[in-house]
């Protein structure tokens, strides 16, 4: 993996980005809603206001309520 990009993986697919954002603005890029969406860095779980720095792996889940 290269230690200067943020590699995202969402429902199959693998995106990389070149510099650091935070979750929501991942979300915002992706165009994907932070309600169904978990972010999921080098295996922690993250709420929209942290940084995702260069050199991290990222995985994100969709979330469904079923009630």
């Amino acid at each position: 993996m290269d230690n200067r990009r943020i590699v995202v993986l969402y429902q199959g697919k693998t995106i990389e980005l070149e510099k650091s954002l935070t979750v929501k603005q991942l979300l915002n890029e992706l165009r994907l809603n932070p309600l169904e969406h978990l972010v999921q860095v080098d295996g922690k779980l993250y709420t929209e206001d942290r940084l995702i720095r260069a050199g991290s792996r990222v995985v994100i889940h969709k979330v469904t309520s079923a009630g």
